[in-house]
């Protein structure tokens, strides 16, 4: 360490007007009086002719707006005498915004520069002209007088316009200010100071007098008067923002004008060159409040923190330690340390004592593994000596356990083992049993399910559904009731190969038991490497259920040595590797190997026990776990080991989360806590929207096999997830599946998961599935309603206020929690009663009555259960099977479009909606034919008229509830 030579953390002697020394190139705009400013500005000789492709290009377009009514006479006259030859800045700059509107200039030239054009045209003071009075117009719609921006979509005229003094959004026009800038920045001294005069008229609006100080920011009195107004702007776009960053001669300026960060966390940006070249580690508070907001933009290498790594500054440092985990700074913050060790070293002094277990390893790795912090350390100030030395020695925490567990302390990969050879037996299948396993109920409802589901409910032969899902796994959910040695197969290569299938394969071996072993075993002892070791996972997993003698008994009739290779198979020590790759530690886990786990006798795991505790996370799996998790679970202490398990899994995203270190993900579920769950949850509802579905999905997989009540309702919180369809999707899967291993359904399973109490969201989310629950005829046993709904204290605050059924006998809860009807007399019903949500149509004439009632009582419903319409369909209309009152209506698209952000659906080919429907529980649809149809995506025309061609009912009964729902849909969107 003493042969490492420290670097000078001063000011740069060479350089005093900048103490940046980050790795990102700034290029600053140019500024009179700054070495930025020691370029010659070069004007491309090329732009003239370009120019003049472009007007080609746009020809129509600006003849268009030439000869349109709507354009102003006078910016009309001047864009004439413009296209006549003649050097007029007005006619220039409308002609340009027309061009640059109608086509894309980056097609043209990706260095497409419009003033140079204007300088060679018409000499410089004509392209300074023409570039301010371009802020002066604005290009509209001939018809709408908005923005002109035509598509292929949406084909448009343009007219000319000038601007108001204070115009109203965003930066309305394309302006070359950079260039202007840098023109005038390169040009002597008078030559420049005549500049003033020739910008002086050009304050007519905001946007002008920002560019005209952008553009000579010496002129004090005009950047002044750019702060001062600067609140009063309605739109503050990032190119704006950055122009005034870019004018200012101090960092009060900017406090004053209300600019307090930087508008995007991108280093690569003029505004930032020119301050830090201005300013120096002094601006690094306004840079760092850039991290205060997300502002969802793409960065990739060019990070705001590749230019504050580079600034001599304490904020810097203690900010780039703080946000190792939740900024990601680790690879700016070893930067910051090789360029400024004793400062960083100061900052570690000073943030550690406060930081996380988590922090707190990662500092230490910082300072252990970092060369020049070890040398700064050396020479470092006693107090910061004394506080670092306190990080390193752990100081504080517990005491190291001077013996810990033996599979801790010497994990079986750290040991030599005999090799084992395997009892091999060649065996036939035994006829078996491969039937498909169907639950009370379940064949009934895939006929209302997925293609592949209703395959299998509508008797095909199983071997077909099998085939169908070999090719495509993501099938998986027909698995579970089919039998035989084919499917068991199948499960066993599912179980060792793929974790998307986990939760059906785990359903499978739920289902079948003994059965599985009985199909597997001849694999399970047979001389094929790859099914035999599915065939393994699969005994030793029934093993874990059924215990070991269960399992030797289904391997029994294939005689002796077929038992005694299982019963090899089962005696194998869980904790050998057997047949797993010794785990070997990524760099990426090292910086929080040093966190305290502890011992539930209240000790310290050494750390080479921790980096051991570790390897076993990355022998588990969700579908094979490793029996060390248990040993671990079993001496430690369970708070300290989720929180390692989060550092690790925080550890492994922020490194790029590498593919084959998947482990760090999945192993959260087997250490989980509440707050694990919570964190977990939220990672997957923002995955999607940083283009990570895969991880989300992974992260819902995750998130399923964690055994708690917390992930259960997490789990079904994202079936209502919209950031992504297929987690909702997934999701879905899981709970269905969670629900039939309980016999229940989803919503059975749903009333189970309600808090007792939470956020006003939660009880919004109860009065959505109360309502639907009315629409869709949902039914409970009284006993469930009763222990479910009534005795539950969120529910109840719902339930009481709204009209029940049972059969004919319509009731409500009294204050006692007892049923009242309508004459409040007590009304009681066996356990084995059907309860229902009522429904106008259901009460037919006692709806005056109960409406009254309610009112009497000061009741509020949660939602309008009382004042729904109640349509029904004619006898005409049911025999026909269609509701033709509203065939041949019409309807505007807007609304019809509505509805299916509702109950409804569209129904589309090619991208085409020609038709919506309404699902029915139990089957079939209520189905709508539309005339001509819309486009998806946000181009349809909202006013165009549909024509309903036909509203087809489905076959068999349908519940009057839903009908009446349907009906009332309809008559709101329908016309005459």
């Amino acid at each position: 360490m003493t042969d490492v030579q420290l670097p000078n953390e001063d000011r740069d002697p060479e350089r005093p007007w900048l103490d940046y020394r980050g790795s990102l190139e700034l290029k600053p705009p140019r500024r009179r009086g700054y070495p930025s400013a020691d370029r010659p500005y070069p004007v491309e000789e090329a732009m003239p002719e370009l120019w003049r492709r472009v007007k080609e290009l746009t020809a129509e377009q600006i003849e268009a707006a030439v000869a349109s009514p709507a354009s102003d006479p006078a910016i009309t006259a001047a864009a004439r005498a413009y296209l006549d030859g003649e050097p007029d800045a007005l006619g220039a700059a409308a002609v340009f915004d027309t061009a640059a509107a109608s086509t894309s200039l980056w097609e043209v030239s990706r260095q497409y520069h419009q003033f140079d054009a204007w300088i060679l045209e018409h000499g410089a003071d004509f392209a300074v002209h023409a570039l301010m009075r371009q802020l002066e117009i604005r290009i509209v719609s001939e018809h709408t007088g908005k923005s002109y921006a035509p598509t292929r979509y949406r084909p448009d005229s343009p007219a000319f316009r000038f601007a108001p003094a204070n115009p109203k959004g965003a930066q309305w026009t394309r302006t070359e200010s950079l260039n202007l800038r840098a023109y005038l920045s390169a040009l002597p001294g008078p030559e420049y100071r005549r500049h003033r005069a020739l910008l002086e008229p050009y304050g007519r609006n905001h946007q002008q007098r920002l560019v005209r100080a952008y553009a000579m920011p010496t002129e004090a009195d005009w950047v002044e008067q750019v702060c001062a107004e600067w609140a009063e702007r309605d739109a503050k776009t990032w190119h704006d923002q950055y122009m005034l960053i870019a004018s200012v001669s101090s960092m009060d300026q900017l406090a004053a004008a209300g600019l307090r960060r930087n508008p995007s966390q991108n280093g690569h940006s003029n505004g930032v060159a020119s301050l830090v070249e201005l300013f120096g580690a002094d601006c690094a508070p306004f840079l760092l409040a850039a991290f205060e907001i997300e502002t969802h933009e793409y960065i990739g290498d060019a990070s705001l923190y590749t230019v504050l790594s580079g600034l001599p500054s304490d904020t810097v440092a203690d900010h780039l330690l703080r946000n190792l985990v939740a900024g990601r700074t680790g690879p700016y913050a070893l930067e910051f340390a090789e360029r400024f060790p004793r400062r960083m070293l100061r900052a570690v002094a000073r943030v550690a004592p406060g930081a996380s277990p988590s922090l707190r390893s990662r500092f230490a790795h910082l300072v252990a593994t970092t060369p020049m912090l070890g040398a700064a350390h050396a020479v470092a100030e006693p107090d910061v000596k004394d506080a670092v030395d306190r990080l390193l020695t752990m100081d504080g925490a517990p005491p190291e356990a001077a013996e810990p567990p033996r599979f801790l302390a010497e994990p079986p990969w750290k040991r030599k083992a005999a090799k084992r050879k395997k009892l091999v037996v060649e065996l036939e299948p035994l006829d078996g049993d491969d039937r498909v396993h169907w639950r009370a109920g379940e064949q009934e409802a895939w006929r209302a399910g997925e293609l592949i589901q209703r395959r299998l409910a509508d008797g095909e032969d199983p071997a077909g559904v099998l085939a169908s899902l070999a090719k495509s796994p993501n099938l998986h959910r027909a698995l579970p009731p089919i039998g035989g040695a084919a499917a068991a197969r199948l499960a066993a290569d599912w179980l060792v190969r793929l974790r998307s299938t986990r939760v059906s394969v785990g359903d499978w071996l739920d289902r079948h038991g003994a059965d599985a072993v009985r199909w597997l075993v001849p694999d399970a002892v047979g001389k094929a490497a790859k099914p035999r070791k599915a065939a393994e996972a699969v005994l030793r997993d029934a093993a874990r259920r059924l215990g070991d003698p269960a399992v030797i008994a289904a391997a029994a009739p294939y005689g002796e040595e077929a038992a005694a290779a299982v019963a090899e198979i089962l005696a194998v020590d869980p904790l050998d590797l057997d047949g797993r790759k010794a785990p070997k530690t990524p760099a990426w886990v090292e910086p929080v190997l040093g966190m305290p786990v502890l011992l539930r006798t209240g000790e310290r795991l050494p750390r080479a026990a921790v980096e051991h505790l570790v390897g076993a996370m990355s022998l588990d799996s969700l579908a094979i776990p490793y029996a060390g998790i248990d040993v671990v679970k079993e001496h430690c202490d369970p708070e300290s080991l989720s929180a390692l398990s989060w550092a690790v899994f925080e550890s492994w995203e922020i490194n790029d989360a590498p593919s084959k270190d998947s482990w760090a993900l999945t192993q959260l579920a087997r250490f989980a806590d509440a707050g694990t769950v919570e964190r977990l949850e939220a990672c997957i509802r923002a995955w999607p929207d940083q283009r990570l579905s895969k991880r989300a999905l992974n992260g819902l997989e995750v998130l399923g096999a964690i055994e708690s009540e917390e992930a259960l309702r997490a789990v079904h919180r994202l079936t209502r997830f919209r950031g992504s369809k297929a987690v909702k999707a997934a999701a879905l899967n899981q709970v269905d599946l969670v629900a039939a291993g309980l016999g229940l359904d989803a919503e059975q399973l749903a009333d189970r998961l309600v808090p007792e109490q939470g956020p006003a969201s939660v009880t919004a989310e109860q009065v959505k599935r109360l309502e639907l629950a009315m629409v869709y005829g949902r039914t409970w046993t009284a006993a469930e309603f009763r222990d479910r709904l009534v005795a539950h204290p969120l529910l109840w605050e719902l339930v009481r206020r709204l009209v029940w059924q049972s059969g004919p006998v319509a009731f409500r809860l009294a204050e006692d929690r007892t049923f009242a009807d309508v004459e409040d007399d007590a009304l009681d019903l066996p356990d084995d009663a059907e309860v229902r949500l009522s429904h106008p149509v259901l009460l037919g004439g006692a709806l005056p009555a109960w409406v009254r009632q309610l009112a009497d009582y000061e009741v509020l419903q949660p939602f309008d259960q009382l004042g729904r319409p109640a349509g029904a369909a004619t006898d005409a209309e049911l025999e026909a099977g269609r509701l033709t009152r509203f065939e041949g209506r019409k309807a505007r698209t807007g609304p019809l479009h509505g509805l299916t952000k509702g109950r409804w659906a569209p129904v589309r080919a090619d991208n085409w909606t020609a038709a919506i429907e309404h699902r029915v529980p139990g089957g079939g649809a209520v189905h709508v034919r539309l005339a001509p149809g819309f486009g998806g995506g946000p181009y349809f025309d909202a006013e165009a008229v549909q024509v309903l061609e036909e509203v087809r009912l489905p076959a068999g009964p349908i519940d009057p509830v839903l009908l009446a729902e349907v009906i009332a849909d309809l008559d709101k969107v329908a016309t005459a």
